[in-house]
């Protein structure tokens, strides 16, 4: 449980950076900024606030990821890495897809950004993947 809550906190916060650079480039930027107004983007008066209930919502995942990551790992049989991105792999399915697919059919989400969540969505859960893989080996 130590080793979840630990490396799960660490890797919440490799996350969390990894993912502020993949929304915060001026590309992703200038399409978020496009929608501004949009009915379907909510409005936070506080990016404090925002960013905040943003990290705490994200690390109840990575905490998830993480008791996965060391239960499951043991029982992939691909070694080192590649085992690691193939165990990645089906959490960014499991995680990115049904959001991906319910704020497309039930929401009137932007599409592009909704292409953007997925991209940065899958590289985030690889990043976890990731960086676990490289904390359990050491």
């Amino acid at each position: 449980m130590m080793t979840v809550l630990g490396w799960g906190a660490l890797a919440g916060v490799v996350h969390f950076a990894v993912i502020a650079v993949l929304y915060g480039n001026p590309i992703v930027d200038r399409i978020d900024r496009a929608f501004e107004g949009s009915p379907a983007m909510k409005r936070w008066p506080s990016k404090p606030r925002y960013f905040a209930t943003q990290f705490l919502g994200t690390q109840v995942e990575v905490y998830i990821l993480t008791a996965a990551f060391f239960w499951l790992r043991p029982g992939i049989g691909v070694p080192g890495y590649p085992g690691a991105l193939l165990l990645g792999g089906v959490f960014a399915a499991i995680r990115v897809y049904p959001r991906f697919w319910n704020m497309w059919i039930q929401t009137t989400y932007p599409f592009p950004l909704l292409v953007i969540e997925v991209i940065n969505g899958t590289i985030g859960t690889f990043t976890i993947a990731l960086f676990l893989q490289f904390v359990s080996s050491r």
